[in-house]
C-alpha cells in the first residue's frame, strides 16, 4: 500500500496539474475526471494515489500525453491493479500518477455519453476541459476496478445516496448495445464487486439481482457459444 507521503490530499494539487497540461496542449482535450479525485473534493475520500482520467478519444488521450511528458512526466505501462481496466499507459512524476483512458474503461464498457453528460461539475484549464464524473459512475467504475480501497469507496458512495436507477440504465445499456460477448465480462466484475460491499459492509445493494440476472444472462450465452 502507497504510504501517505506520496498520496494526493488536497483537490487544489490536481487543479495546478490540470492547468499546467492545459497551457502546454498543441490542440483542445475534453476529459472525464474520475474515481478518488473527485471524491476527495466531494468529502468522501482524504487522499487518493492517482488522478485517473477518461479521454473522450485516441486523439486527446495522445494530446494529453503529450502534454504530460512536456512537463516531464514519464510513460509507463500499466500495473497489476489496472487487470481490469481499460488503462494502457500511466504518466509519472514524483508522486503525481495520471492513468488515462481513451474512451475505453474495461472490456467494452465505455465512456458513454450519458455518463459525459451526467457530468457534475465542468472547468476549463487552457486548452483542457475536465468534467467531474458523476457519483452514480464512480460507483460502476469502483465496482468493476475492485481494487484496494474501492470497496471503502463504493461504500463512502453509497452512504451519501446514489441514484441506483440511473446507475442500473447505464450498466444495463452497456450490457445490451451491440459486440462481442466475451468484450461483457464486466458485468461479472460489477456482481463481484457488489457481492463484496453486501458481504464486507453488510449493505444491501438496491441493483443487485439485475445485476445477477445480467452476470448470469453473460455466463450463459457464454457457454452456449462454447
Amino acid at each position: 500500500m502507497a504510504s501517505s507521503y506520496n498520496r494526493i490530499t488536497r483537490r487544489e494539487e490536481i487543479n495546478e496539474l490540470f492547468e499546467q497540461l492545459g497551457q502546454a496542449l498543441d490542440r483542445k482535450v475534453q476529459l472525464l475526471l474520475i474515481g478518488g479525485a473527485v471524491l476527495l473534493k466531494l468529502g468522501l475520500k482524504d487522499s487518493s494515489r492517482d488522478i485517473d482520467v477518461v479521454c473522450r478519444n485516441e486523439k486527446d488521450e495522445e494530446a494529453l500525453l503529450r502534454s504530460a511528458m512536456s512537463l516531464g512526466f514519464e510513460l509507463v505501462g500499466p500495473e497489476k491493479r489496472h487487470a481490469r481496466l481499460g488503462v494502457n499507459r500511466l504518466a509519472v512524476k514524483g508522486m503525481q500518477n495520471l492513468d488515462v483512458f481513451a474512451g475505453r474503461i474495461s472490456y467494452d464498457f465505455e465512456l458513454s455519453e450519458t455518463m459525459w453528460q451526467r457530468a457534475i461539475v465542468s472547468i476549463t484549464f487552457g486548452d483542457l476541459l475536465v468534467r467531474d464524473a458523476s457519483r452514480e459512475d464512480i460507483l460502476i467504475m469502483k465496482l468493476i476496478a475492485n481494487r484496494e480501497g474501492d470497496a471503502d469507496d463504493c461504500a463512502a458512495l453509497m452512504g451519501a445516496g446514489l441514484d441506483f436507477d440511473a446507475v442500473n440504465e447505464e450498466i444495463e445499456r452497456q450490457y445490451r448495445k451491440a459486440g462481442d460477448l466475451e468484450q461483457k465480462i464486466w458485468i461479472t466484475y460489477i456482481e463481484e464487486g457488489i457481492g463484496r460491499q453486501e458481504e464486507e459492509f453488510s449493505m444491501k445493494v438496491p441493483i443487485a439481482d439485475k445485476v445477477s440476472e445480467l452476470a448470469d444472462d453473460y455466463r450463459g450465452r457464454l457457454n452456449n457459444n462454447n
